[in-house]
């Protein structure tokens, strides 16, 4: 009787597909050059350690950044590499780009597990494959007295490490696209470079080291930025904790004037961080 063969994580399926999607090869391909990439090497085991509750608008324009981000962790983990003409190279025994502070082994975990925290159909919904969300308990779709959708709105635990582990990595591109970076980030700052100079998919920036690490920081903006800064943050952060509290299990709530008003700030200050301006 044959044995089974150990299943893929979901991470790694995730990982692979996103991998064929954006070279355009087929899935078993992409798995190969997977296997090759990670042949020898282990994953890092989770981190146990305390959460943090995000309370979050989803404005469509700033989730885009999020998910595009899955294509350049691949590129720095040196798993997607591509010729001038498009084609997929050898990948076995190149490792990943060093970066101080962040391996990219486990900031990619830590994407990943950051975005298996958003609620189902989200990566759907940024890629405008859906209008609104499928049903889910934990998004709730704010109405504002005229009628017209305001936000979708809802609440994610995450990893207090994880999101440490995302602020490194971003911090670490910016000090690779600085004047003056250090040895330690010599190979950061000329990957920064390449990629750049040639992005490859069209989702990546173009342009220099500081183009391509100010894009990762604004794609990372939806759970690094904080939405409720500023004199009315607290109020803000308090009036949607409370429509979330009172609507709780519904798809659809109608907010007063003064609760569109607070997500209306949100949300725009949320856009503005995603988009760099």
């Amino acid at each position: 009787m044959p044995t089974s063969q150990p299943r893929k994580s979901r991470k790694r399926t995730r990982e692979i597909r996103e991998q064929s999607r954006v070279t355009g090869t087929r899935y078993t391909e992409a798995m190969r050059a997977n296997d090759c990439a990670r042949a020898g090497g282990q994953q890092s085991p989770p981190r146990l350690t305390p959460t943090r509750t995000l309370l979050l608008p989803l404005p469509q324009d700033a989730l885009a950044g999020l998910f595009e981000l899955a294509g350049l962790l691949l590129r720095l983990r040196n798993v997607l590499v591509l010729d001038h003409d498009g084609e997929l190279m050898d990948v076995m025994g190149l490792e990943g780009v060093p970066i101080p502070g962040a391996p990219i082994e486990d900031v990619e975990d830590a994407y990943y597990r950051v975005r298996d925290a958003l609620p189902e159909g989200t990566q759907e919904f940024a890629e405008g494959m859906v209008e609104e969300y499928p049903p889910t308990p934990n998004v709730l779709l704010l109405i504002g007295p005229d009628g017209g959708n305001v936000v979708h709105l809802t609440t994610i635990e995450v990893a207090e490490a994880d999101l440490a582990l995302l602020a490194e990595f971003a911090d670490a591109l910016d000090r690779a696209a600085g004047p003056r970076p250090g040895p330690e980030f010599e190979a950061l700052t000329q990957a920064l470079g390449e990629i750049g100079r040639v992005p490859y998919y069209s989702w990546m920036p173009e342009g220099d080291e500081a183009t391509v690490a100010g894009w990762v920081r604004q794609s990372l903006s939806l759970v690094l930025h904080s939405p409720f800064e500023g004199p009315r943050g607290a109020a803000d952060h308090e009036t949607l904790s409370n429509v979330l509290r009172y609507a709780e299990g519904w798809g659809s709530v109608e907010v007063d004037q003064e609760e569109e008003d607070a997500a209306d700030r949100v949300a725009w200050s949320m856009v503005r961080a995603a988009l760099g301006i």
